[in-house]
């Protein structure tokens, strides 16, 4: 979050407190969590960057992503175009059918 409001970053967004607009961020939502009650409810972050974030690393880095799409025409081709609109290179896709209950 430092990193997007020191350098005004325009097209990046950031996961933080309500502190977050005491160096500069807007706030665009707040209590985005589903419920908090919600035990089910885990967040997990991903930075995907053209160029390496961590500075000195010469080796490419490969991530794996697990995300579930609901039922529908074009819902398979939404998800993938996030990738192919950014041009993000995807070596490999997986489906894995999971019968919902």
């Amino acid at each position: 979050m430092k990193i997007v409001a020191s350098e005004s970053i325009r097209d990046t967004g950031a996961v933080a407190s309500s502190r977050a607009a005491e160096i500069g961020l807007d706030i665009l939502a707040q209590t985005i969590q589903v419920s908090p009650n919600d035990l089910d409810n885990i967040t997990r972050f991903l930075i995907l960057a053209r160029e390496p974030i961590i500075q000195g690393i010469d080796k490419p880095h490969k991530t794996s992503i697990v995300f579930t799409l609901e039922e529908g025409p074009r819902v398979l081709f939404n998800g993938l175009a996030v990738f192919a609109l950014r041009e993000i290179n995807l070596s490999k896709v997986s489906y894995f059918f999971h019968p919902f209950t």
